[in-house]
């Protein structure tokens, strides 16, 4: 029969198709459950990524009532009904959601619970019901006793916080808990007295692992007897935020033989004696975890303990247990007895922020600096040691509203992750290749760290300087031992200085010595850092250093970030960042850089620099190839270029519009700057057209006056045309002066951004740091001048020569700060042609260092001659001659210099 029903369908193709057609459609309604059961209930989000899980989230959404109007899809495996206006949960408004695995409920205007509220709904692993309506009470009358009698997969149940007022039902509504047998979890409300034991339900519990408190402040008294039924409950975590226990009576905990980890976060133990108690009460559990963040707490209007003196006994009584993580933050502990380290064999992971630790304890006895605790750590077997925020910002040590990391993981959240080691040191392939000579230099100091110590963190530890490595007394090496160090953030410890390099940290990834003040480092500090990959120097004093060289180019060819932010930096050499490959992130802000002279060739991967807060007014053309090299690579690369006096309104802007508009690099700028684009570049690309006219015009016109004067000179004679060549060398500073007046007349606008003033200060870049520190802060703080110098008040782009020219027109004065650098500086001269040109009497030369007299031009040294100088000088009395002589020369524009001494010009000579 099967033989004759094939040949039956193979001589009847039409049949066959229709058979066809009608199954697959069949097969189709099916598998999709039909189309109205997967439309997405108004106003809700729905997302159903397969046939067996959707998700339905109307949070936040007005609902008001259930059911919906258009019924939510039977395959919803996740429900979100989170601040929806909605007032009670009907019967068997679920039931119907066979899948539902996830259910959230809170912030809604629910007082209380139907029993069938919930019912149908088998499969539920997670129902949460935070936050609970403030009205609402924990008793029968919310909760009713066969609330929850469907839900027999339960795995994680959460109530939440709720108010003081709440009343609570006798037993903590064991019933409506008793039927869940695979409850692992559950997140209660505070205890709100602690005097009311839990009930015998909680005994059928026997999946529940994690128990959650989270209360609102309210104290709270614990007795021996309140957690007796969940003796049976296999709980290896407990946790009270901010539950305000007060006082626990010693034996509570033993009802939890099975505790792993114990969270406190914020509570008001009454005295240092209550704390060590419960402390002393763990040790019937398993505890692997202790956590005690804010125990003594502020309580009308005072600490309920000012102080804490943590000593060895206070661990003592957990000498036998697996304790391998604690926490203690925000405590208040003044001194610690490291001796709980020969207590705590275990113990991995220390963090102590938050505290006011001064000094170390040994066998009861007080030690006079914190050294000590540093050295006892050498002796164990700490995975991570953090003291943070330690006495300044220990308030930055807060109590947290959920479990802590520790709390679910074992151990405090770890910065890195986790790393596979060998026993040899770590080797990288790079492109660029450089040797390294690992000579130590003699002698050798050579520091043990712990086998295991991976990371460690301390901040804010003291004002006072710290001379760990003092230059005057060690001259060396540090060699570590070989060690699994990879984490090292030692931030805000006035570490001023470092004179001898480290050898041996072969594993380190992550170093921040950051706020500082840090000023000198061995040249060759970060050549022994192969594998660092974060590299934090923010808020350190490392500008000079790298200007004179004192730092080898960075050889580390992992690195991805590196911050060197607000280190007073006004030059970097070339080569500094050679060998940065890998570099991803060059954070440059808050420095003093006004050219850039690094090359950028071998940022292979750089995503984002900023150069923000300097002094960059413009790029030439050899610093707009090394950025266009940059964006060569077709990386994605960000710039921020804000809050630096760059002008992309003249014509030396023109360039840097260019590539603003014409690369795929994203340039941020301030909002006030006239480079700023907002979304499109057509601005710019107006802006750019009218600037390249605008310099167009002006060049044609100049061209136009050059060759009428050209024409003007060939019509006269020979010797017109000679006395005029002579009279034109003669005045020839005369004439470029007026020049560049005309020309500022035909610009209609100014290049420098300074009012008139009293002052134009004439010097040379070597000089930068005595004219900004001594001179301007004299005049324009005491004797209240204004003064003009070229590297403030001129604007980016604009003409150099044009900007002198402004600057000495605008000003009554010029002063001269001559050294041995700017008699040699033909930028000076131009400016002393320009103030004689200017007036003859308003040009006031301050000898700041010694000159030889054959040194000066011609020009100089006959008007030092003719004129004299004011002498600077470093005795207090000649300085306040000097002062002195300075101001009456400055407001008295007849008032003729000091002639030099006789002796003082066969100085010169």
């Amino acid at each position: 029969m099967k033989r004759m029903s094939r040949i039956e369908i193979s001589t009847m193709p039409g049949k066959c198709y229709f058979i066809l057609y009608l199954w697959c459609v069949m097969n189709f309604i099916v598998s999709t459950g039909g189309f109205k059961a997967k439309r997405c209930p108004t106003p809700c989000q729905c997302d159903f990524t397969s046939l067996s899980h959707g998700i339905v989230n109307c949070s936040y959404s007005l609902i008001r009532a259930l059911p919906l109007d258009i019924p939510i899809p039977r395959n919803t495996t996740v429900l979100d009904l989170r601040y929806t206006g909605l007032p009670e949960i009907p019967p068997h408004a679920f039931s119907h959601l066979e899948n539902l695995k996830v259910l959230y409920v809170g912030g809604n205007d629910i007082t209380h619970f139907h029993e069938d509220s919930f019912a149908g709904l088998w499969h539920l692993e997670l129902l949460d019901l935070s936050p609970l309506h403030s009205d609402m009470n924990f008793d029968y009358e919310a909760f009713p006793a066969n609330l929850f009698r469907d839900l027999i997969l339960l795995e994680v149940l959460i109530f939440g916080k709720m108010g003081i007022s709440v009343q609570v039902q006798q037993g903590y509504i064991d019933q409506t808990l008793a039927p869940l047998h695979q409850l692992q979890k559950v997140t209660f409300p505070s205890l709100l007295g602690g005097d009311s034991p839990f009930g015998c339900g909680y005994n059928n519990l026997t999946s529940l692992k994690t128990v959650v408190f989270h209360g609102v402040g309210y104290v709270t008294n614990i007795r021996k007897h309140t957690f007796a039924m969940l003796k049976n409950c296999p709980i290896e975590r407990l946790a009270f935020i901010n539950c305000g226990l007060d006082t626990i009576e010693y034996g509570a905990l033993s009802s939890f033989p099975h505790l792993k980890a114990l969270d406190i976060e914020l509570a008001y133990f009454i005295s240092i004696t209550e704390a060590e108690k419960f402390i002393c009460d763990l040790n019937n559990t398993a505890i692997e975890v202790l956590r005690m963040n804010n125990i003594f707490a502020w309580r009308n209007g005072k600490p309920s303990v000012p102080q804490w003196i943590v000593s060895a006994n206070t661990f003592q009584c957990l000498k036998h247990t697996s304790l391998m993580t604690l926490e203690l933050l925000h405590n208040r502990i003044e001194a610690i007895d490291f001796q709980i380290l020969n207590i705590l064999t275990n113990l991995e992971y220390l963090d102590l922020s938050g505290n006011n630790i001064l000094f170390v304890l040994e066998n009861g006895i007080e030690l006079v600096r914190y050294e000590r605790m540093f050295t006892q750590m050498l002796k164990t077997n700490l995975t991570l040691c953090r003291i943070d925020h330690n006495i300044n910002l220990a308030h930055m040590v807060t109590s947290q509203d959920v479990p802590s990391n520790s709390f679910w993981y074992g151990r405090p959240k770890v910065p890195l992750e986790p790393a596979k080691y060998s026993y040899a040191s770590p080797t990288h392939k790079t492109k660029t290749h450089k040797t390294h000579d690992f000579r130590l230099e003699l002698p050798i100091l050579k520091i043990i760290l712990p086998e295991n110590l991976e990371y460690v963190s301390v901040s804010w530890l003291a004002t006072h300087n710290n001379n760990i490595f003092p230059c005057g007394t060690f001259k060396g090496s540090f060699y570590f031992f070989p060690n699994k160090l990879r984490y090292l953030r030692i931030e805000e410890v006035n570490l001023k200085t470092i004179c001898a390099p480290f050898y041996g940290l072969d594993w380190l990834e992550f170093l921040d010595l950051s706020y500082n003040g840090v000023y000198f480092l061995p040249k060759s500090f970060f050549d022994n850092f192969i594998s660092l990959i974060y590299l934090y120097l923010k808020d350190n004093n490392l500008g000079p250093l790298l200007a004179k060289g004192g730092l080898h180019p960075m050889y580390l060819p992992l690195l991805e970030i590196l911050d060197l932010s607000v280190n007073k930096i006004s030059t970097i050499p070339k080569d500094f960042f050679r060998y940065l490959e890998s570099l991803k992130r060059l954070d440059l802000s808050d420095n003093r850089i006004s050219k850039i002279y690094f090359t950028t060739t071998n940022f292979h991967s750089i995503e984002f620099i900023d150069i923000s807060t300097n002094q960059l007014t413009a790029l030439s053309l050899s610093e707009l190839e090394h950025i266009r090299n940059v964006n060569a690579s077709n990386l994605d690369v960000a710039l921020n270029m804000s809050n630096n006096p760059m002008d992309c309104n003249v014509c030396d802007g023109i360039g840097f519009l260019h590539l603003i508009i014409h690369s795929n690099m994203t340039t941020i700028f301030s909002n006030d700057s006239t480079c700023y684009v907002n979304g499109s570049k057509t601005s710019l690309l107006s802006s750019l057209s009218r600037l390249e006219r605008a310099c167009d015009s002006f060049s044609q016109s100049n061209i136009s006056s050059n060759q009428w004067l050209s024409f003007g000179a060939s019509l006269g004679s020979i010797s017109a045309v000679a006395c005029s060549l002579i009279v034109a060398y003669i005045y020839r500073w005369n004439i470029k002066y007026r020049f560049f007046l005309l020309r500022r007349h035909f610009r209609n606008r100014g290049v420098i951004t300074a009012t008139p003033g009293h002052v134009y200060a004439s010097y040379d870049d070597n000089d930068y740091y005595w004219v900004t520190h001594v001179l301007l802060r004299h005049l324009e703080d005491e004797d209240q001048l204004d003064v003009i110098i070229d590297q403030r008040d001129f604007i980016g782009g604009a003409s150099l020569s044009e900007a002198i020219v402004e600057a000495v027109e605008n000003s009554r004065k010029t002063v001269l700060v001559l050294s041995e650098s700017y008699v040699l500086n033909p930028w000076c001269e131009f400016e002393f042609q320009m103030s004689l040109a200017r007036s003859y009497q308003s040009v006031i030369p301050v000898m700041f260092q010694p000159v030889p007299f054959d040194a000066m031009t011609k020009s100089l040294r006959k008007y030092i001659r003719a004129r004299g100088y004011i002498k600077w000088t470093d005795n207090p009395e000649g300085q306040r001659l000097f002062w002195k002589r300075l101001s009456d020369v400055i407001f008295d524009e007849n008032n003729i210099l000091t002639q030099p001494e006789k002796d003082e010009l066969t100085e010169l000579m």
